[in-house]
């Protein structure tokens, strides 16, 4: 199913929730709609769902506009963060609840709901019911009510949101493996950025129901094309005065800087560094472990710089004097980001053997 959004608009009172709205997705393709609570993606979903009308726009589904079509009919299956399934039914009588309303033959019903719970990893809990089963059998449960009458849509709504994160973790990788084992076009709203990287084949972030940029996971986080999604997309720190930094003191394009931590590298004073000239002094103000490394806050002047540090290496103290070199930024201004390399982190004086 091929999907185009074209301009669309939606306001309630003087709030606009989605603002000239327009982007197109291609058959088979998993979508994240990513941005901040308020940015107006799941405002999007819902007119898609055909939940909410937009004020004015179109949507195109296979050619079609359906604008005017009602929900039921837009061949969409819906997943809900609270999972919303009936509570007084069973496992089996929840899947089998859409099939029901197609008018499908008992039969039809027992073998559709069958190859479901074997799908969704379900078996033997056919008779039990939402109140007896964790969140993740509960989200996937849901997950195959929405897809047994075989839409061609499917659409979630922060499906993972209620879940822990160790079974959210899990459900990940489970949801893109059945998206692409049924191949159906399919749209989840998140606000968490490493699930929107993990998961889909292309993000749409959003920002105070605009679109910001469109592209896929890699092409969003090396190359932010606003200073929006430059800042909300990893860990970023924004700095105003950055042309005081060695190997940036040439560039004028903009006002403010993004330096995310895998920019920066630090180094202990006894540490030999090949690009010194290019390297900060300064202390180290706050460490943080992150798992498999630790984010070091070094305070260089009036600047305050994070940058991650392996655990393998000699660690360092908070007020220790170190060293710490920015190998590029993120330039921005009210419209427009741009790469920059640090100019001094390569040998002024090349070495030939």
């Amino acid at each position: 199913m091929h999907i185009e959004v074209k301009g669309l608009n939606k306001s309630f009172g003087k709030f606009n929730a989605s603002q000239n709205v327009s982007f197109a997705i291609e058959k088979g393709k998993l979508i994240g709609l990513l941005g901040p609570s308020g940015s107006g993606k799941t405002t999007v979903l819902r007119m898609i769902a055909g939940l909410e009308a937009p004020d004015t726009g179109d949507i195109i589904i296979n050619g079609i506009r359906v604008n005017d079509i009602q929900a039921g009919k837009r061949g969409i299956g819906f997943v809900f963060q609270n999972y919303a399934l009936f509570r007084h039914m069973s496992v089996y009588e929840n899947i089998a609840f859409g099939l029901k309303l197609q008018k499908l033959s008992l039969e039809e019903v027992r073998e559709r709901v069958g190859e479901l719970i074997e799908l969704i990893g379900l078996n033997g809990l056919e008779k039990r019911y939402p109140h007896q089963l964790s969140g993740g059998q509960r989200q996937r449960v849901a997950f195959a009510r929405a897809i047994a009458p075989r839409p061609e849509l499917l659409l979630l709504d922060e499906p993972f949101a209620a879940i822990d994160a160790k079974v959210r973790k899990e459900l990940r990788s489970w949801l893109k493996e059945m998206v692409r084992k049924l191949s159906i076009t399919s749209v989840f709203v998140t606000h968490d950025q490493e699930e929107a990287v993990e998961i889909a084949d292309e993000i749409i972030v959003m920002n105070k129901g605009q679109v910001e940029q469109m592209g896929s996971p890699t092409v969003i986080y090396k190359n932010p094309r606003t200073p929006f999604v430059a800042q909300f997309i990893g860990e970023s720190t924004v700095i105003e005065n950055y042309s005081r930094l060695k190997g940036f003191n040439e560039e004028v394009h903009g006002t403010k800087a993004v330096v995310r931590p895998e920019f920066v590298e630090v180094f202990k004073d006894n540490k030999q560094i090949v690009a010194g000239s290019a390297a900060e002094d300064g202390y180290v103000k706050a460490i943080a472990f992150r798992g498999n490394n630790l984010e070091i806050t070094v305070v260089v002047g009036d600047l305050e710089i994070s940058g991650y540090r392996s655990l393998e290496e000699e660690p360092v103290q908070i007020g220790e004097r170190v060293h710490l070199l920015v190998h590029k930024l993120y330039l921005f201004d009210e419209v427009a980001t741009k790469i920059v390399e640090n100019k001094l982190k390569y040998d002024e004086m090349p070495i030939f053997i």
